[in-house]
C-alpha cells in the first residue's frame, strides 16, 4: 500500500460518519499540537548538532595551534644544532669520524644479516609449511611470528636497498639475488592471508575466533606501519631540508604495503563470489531470489556481532562490511533489472525483495533509506510499471496466439471441437484462464492494489476483445451459409458449423464461471478502493460473456430459420391454406433440437429455446409481408389457430407451457385484428397497443391490407386513433417490426418517412429524434464539403 493510500485509510478511519466532521475542529487542534511537540524536539536536535559542529571547529583551530608551536620548536632545534657545531672547533673532523663508525656499524649489520638471510627464510618456510591446512578449524599458531619475522625481513631488505641506492648496477642485482627468496617467501604468505581475509565468516562460524584475531592484529600493525611510511612521505615533501639533517626518521619502513587495501579487496572477493552464485540461481530460478540471497542479511548479523570484539574499535568494521555488501546488492540487482531478457516474475521478485531489503536492514539497526546509493536507485514506481507492461505484453502474446489457434479450427473444421461430458468445448479456455490466475498470482504478490488493478484491467480488456474477435468470426461464418443459395454452395462449406458454434456459446458460459471465480478470489484480497474496482471491471467482462453467448444462440437460430424460408415466405398466401406449412417448420426445428439439445450447455437451453421461440412468433408474424398474403376471412383465423396449437406443441416438448404462452400470446392481439369487425378494430388496437408499447403503425396496417375485407376506413381509423402509450422499460417483441427512423435531407427541407418510437409525426419524441438526426446529416454533409 502506497503513502497515498495508507492517508486515505487514516481520513477513513477518523471520519467514517457524518457526525465525525464535527470533530474537525479538535482534530486540527490536536495535530497542531503534535506538530508544536515535533518542532521543539527539532529544534533541540538542531541546537544540539550546531554546539558539537562548534566544538569540533574549536578542536580543529586548538590542533593547528599546536602544530604551529612544534614547527616553531623545530627550528629553534635546528638552530642550536647549527649554533653548536661553531661552538666546537674541530666538530667537523669528529662528525666525519662519527659517520665511518655509523657506516661501518651499518656494514657489519648488513653483512650478518645477510648471511642468516638464509636460515631465517628456512625457519619462515618451516612455521608457514606447519601452519598450512585448508580446514575451518586450523588456529595457525604461527601466523604472528611469521609476519614478526617477515616484516623484520622486509624492513631489513628495504634499509639494504635504500642505502644501495648509489651503488653501481652489478651491486643492485646481486643484492635482488640475495633476496629473491624472500619475495617468494612473501608471497605465500600474502596468498595465506588472503584465504584467511575471504574465509573470516566461515571462520568464525566454525568457532576458530582466535585465528581472525591473529589477522586482525597482523593488518592492523601493516596499517599502522603504512601511516608512519606515508607520514613519512609527506613530511620528507614538506620539509626536505629539515628531514636530511634528522636522519633517524630515515629508519624503518620506505614503502607502504597497503595490507589493509588488501583485506578489504578479499572481503569484496569472497562477497562476490556469493553474489556470482547467487545470479547463476536466480537465473535458473526467478522466484527464488529471496532463498539466493539468504546468505546476505546472515552475513551481516554474523559480522555485527561477532567482528566488532575481535577487530579494532577504529575500523568500524560492521559500517565497512555492510558498505562493501550495499554496494555490491545494487550492483547485483541494477545489472538483472538492465538485462533485455528480464521475465516478469524476476522484475517483481526484484521488486518485492526491494521491500524484504529494508525489513532485513531495520532488523540490523540500519535505515535503509539513508544507505548510498538507494538499492534500486528509487525505480520503484517505474519498475512496477514496466513489470505491468511485461505482464500485459506476454498476455497478449498468448492470447492472440490462442485465439488465432480457435479461430482457425473454427473456420476450417478439420476435426470436431473438444467434447466433455457430452458438451461441446474449444480446447482453449482452461489454458486461458489457467494463465491469466498465473499472471494475477504474481500480480497479488507485489502487495500492490493498483498493480493487481491494472493488470485485471489488461485481462478484461483482452478477454473483450476476443468477445469481439468471436462476434465478427461468427458473423462471417454464418454470412456464408445464408448467402449459399444452391446445394453445390453449402456442400463446399465445411461441415461441423453448429457443434463449433455450440462450442462457443458453451465457452462463454464456462468463462462467465471462471470470471466469477476470479473476483471471488481476487477482489477481497484488495483495499476497498480496488475490490470495486476489480469487480467493476470483471462483472463488465462476464456480462461481455453472457452476450457472446446469447449471439451464439441467435446465429445458431439464424441456420435453422436460413432452412425454414420456403415454408415462411408460405405464410398467409393461398399456398399456406394447405396446412402443411408449421408442421415443416415445426418437424424441421424439432431435429436441430434433437442434435442440439446433447452437446449444448444445460444452462444455455432453455435461453435458446426462449430465442427459438420469439424467433418462430416474430417469422409467423412477419408472413404479413409475404407476397400474396392474404386473410380469407372464413378460414385464415381457423388456420392460424391450428398452427399455434402445433407451435405449442412443439414448443411444450422442450420448454414450460407457461414460457410458451408469455412470448405467443401476442397472436391473440393479431388474431383480434384479422377477425374484428370495423366497429371494434379500433378498440381492438388499443389492446394491442396497451399490451405492447412499441407496436408499430406499419405493421398494423401491413395486416389490415392482407384482409380481404380491407378498406381505406380500415386504415383511418388505425391512423386516427393516435393512442398514445408512455415507452416501457423494455422493449416487446413487437420492436422486431419497428422500421429505423428514415430522414432524407432534400434540397429543400427534411422528409421524416417513419419513426421508431412513436405513430404521431408531431410527438415530442419524434421531433427530439428528427433534430439530432439533422444534426448528424448536417456534420456529415460538412465534411464532405
Amino acid at each position: 500500500m502506497d503513502e497515498a493510500d495508507s492517508i486515505s485509510v487514516k481520513l477513513t478511519e477518523l471520519l467514517r460518519h457524518p457526525e465525525d466532521l464535527d470533530k474537525i475542529a479538535s482534530l486540527k487542534s490536536e495535530f497542531s499540537r503534535k506538530k508544536g511537540h515535533v518542532d521543539t524536539q527539532l529544534k533541540a536536535a538542531l541546537a544540539t548538532q550546531l554546539k558539537v559542529t562548534q566544538s569540533g571547529i574549536d578542536a580543529i583551530n586548538d590542533g593547528q595551534k599546536i602544530l604551529n608551536a612544534i614547527r616553531e620548536e623545530m627550528i629553534k632545534i635546528d638552530k642550536l644544532c647549527s649554533e653548536a657545531e661553531d661552538m666546537i672547533d674541530e666538530f667537523p673532523l669528529i662528525n666525519k669520524i662519527s659517520k665511518i663508525h655509523r657506516n661501518f656499524v651499518a656494514v657489519e649489520e648488513i653483512k650478518s644479516k645477510l648471511q642468516g638471510l638464509d636460515s631465517r627464510l628456512a625457519e619462515v618456510d618451516r612455521m608457514l609449511a606447519e601452519d598450512s591446512g585448508d580446514s575451518l578449524g586450523n588456529e595457525m599458531p604461527n601466523l604472528l611470528p611469521v609476519h614478526f619475522a617477515i616484516m623484520q625481513l622486509q624492513d631489513f631488505k628495504e634499509d639494504v636497498m635504500h642505502q644501495s641506492e648509489r651503488a653501481d648496477n652489478d651491486v643492485k642485482e646481486t643484492l635482488e639475488s640475495y633476496f629473491s627468496p624472500l619475495e617468494n617467501t612473501v608471497g605465500m604468505f600474502d596468498e595465506r592471508v588472503g584465504i584467511i581475509a575471504m574465509s573470516l565468516i566461515e571462520l568464525v562460524r566454525a568457532g576458530n575466533r582466535s585465528l581472525v584475531v591473529r589477522l586482525a592484529k597482523i593488518i592492523d600493525s601493516e596499517e599502522r606501519s603504512d601511516e608512519k611510511v606515508l607520514a613519512l612521505q609527506e613530511a620528507q615533501n614538506n620539509h626536505q631540508d629539515l628531514a636530511t639533517r634528522f636522519k633517524s626518521i630515515q629508519k624503518g619502513p620506505k614503502v607502504a604495503r597497503g595490507y589493509k587495501e588488501k583485506f578489504l579487496a578479499c572481503v569484496k572477493a569472497a562477497a562476490q563470489a556469493k553474489f556470482g552464485a547467487a545470479k547463476e540461481q536466480f537465473e535458473g530460478d526467478p522466484e527464488g531470489l529471496e532463498h539466493c540471497l539468504g546468505w546476505y542479511f546472515n552475513d551481516l548479523r554474523t559480522v555485527k556481532t561477532e567482528f566488532v570484539q575481535l577487530m579494532p574499535r577504529r575500523w568500524k568494521i560492521f559500517d565497512t562490511y555492510l558498505e562493501i555488501y550495499h554496494n555490491l546488492m545494487h550492483d547485483f540487482l541494477k545489472d538483472q533489472i538492465e538485462k533485455p531478457d528480464l521475465d516478469g516474475q524476476s522484475l517483481l521478485n526484484i521488486i518485492l525483495w526491494n521491500g524484504e531489503y529494508n525489513k532485513g536492514m531495520k532488523t540490523l539497526g540500519v535505515k535503509a533509506a539513508e544507505l548510498k546509493p538507494q538499492l534500486i536507485d528509487g525505480r520503484e514506481a517505474e519498475l512496477l510499471k514496466e513489470y505491468s507492461q511485461l505482464i500485459v505484453k506476454k498476455m497478449e502474446e498468448w492470447m492472440n496466439k490462442i485465439m488465432e489457434d480457435d479461430t482457425k479450427d473454427f473456420i476450417l473444421r478439420t476435426h470436431q471441437p473438444n467434447e466433455e461430458d457430452s458438451k461441446w468445448h474449444m480446447p482453449s479456455v482452461p489454458t486461458m484462464f489457467t494463465m491469466i490466475n498465473q499472471q494475477l498470482n504474481v500480480a497479488l504478490d507485489s502487495n500492490k492494489g493498483n498493480v493487481v488493478t491494472g493488470v485485471v484491467d489488461e485481462c478484461v480488456r483482452l478477454l473483450k476483445n476476443r468477445q469481439v474477435r468471436w462476434q465478427e468470426v461468427m458473423a462471417d461464418e454464418i454470412n456464408k451459409h445464408v448467402k449459399a443459395t444452391t446445394k453445390e454452395d453449402l456442400e463446399d462449406l465445411p461441415d461441423g458449423i453448429l457443434e463449433y458454434m455450440m462450442a462457443v456459446a458453451n465457452d462463454q458460459i464456462r468463462s462467465a464461471a471462471y470470471t466469477q471465480e476470479i473476483s471471488d478470489r481476487v477482489a477481497p484480497m484488495l483495499s476497498k478502493k480496488y475490490e470495486d474496482q476489480v469487480r467493476r471491471a470483471l462483472e463488465d467482462a462476464m456480462n461481455g460473456f453472457v452476450d457472446l453467448a446469447t449471439y451464439s444462440l441467435a446465429q445458431i437460430i439464424e441456420i435453422i430459420f436460413n432452412d425454414l424460408k420456403p415454408p415462411i415466405k408460405n405464410l398467409f398466401t393461398p399456398a399456406w391454406y394447405n396446412g402443411s406449412d408449421m408442421e415443416t417448420m415445426a418437424t424441421t426445428m424439432r431435429s436441430y433440437i434433437v442434435d442440439l439439445s446433447p452437446g449444448l450447455d444445460a444452462d444455455l437451453f432453455p435461453a435458446f429455446m426462449h430465442q427459438l421461440s420469439e424467433k418462430t412468433c416474430v417469422a409467423y408474424l412477419g408472413g404479413v409481408h409475404n407476397k400474396g398474403a392474404k386473410f380469407r376471412a372464413s378460414e385464415a383465423a381457423a388456420q392460424i389457430r391450428s398452427d399455434v396449437a402445433v407451435g405449442y406443441g412443439f414448443l411444450t416438448e422442450f420448454v414450460d407451457r407457461g414460457e410458451v404462452k408469455g412470448v405467443w400470446t401476442v397472436l391473440e392481439h393479431f388474431l383480434a385484428l384479422i377477425c374484428s369487425e370495423k366497429p371494434l378494430l379500433g378498440e381492438k388496437y388499443d389492446a394491442f397497443k396497451q399490451s405492447y408499447w412499441d407496436l408499430p403503425v406499419t405493421w398494423v396496417e401491413a395486416v389490415i391490407k392482407c384482409r380481404d375485407d380491407k378498406s381505406k376506413d380500415m386504415l383511418e381509423i388505425v391512423r386516427s386513433r393516435g393512442t398514445y402509450v408512455p415507452r416501457g422499460g423494455e422493449s416487446t417483441i413487437m420492436s422486431r417490426f419497428v422500421a429505423p427512423l428514415v430522414v432524407s435531407l432534400g434540397r429543400f427541407g427534411l422528409t421524416v418517412f417513419s419513426c421508431s418510437f412513436c405513430d404521431d409525426i408531431g410527438s415530442s419524441d419524434c421531433i427530439s429524434m428528427v433534430l439530432v438526426a439533422m444534426l448528424y446529416i448536417l456534420m456529415g454533409f460538412l465534411v464532405a464539403i
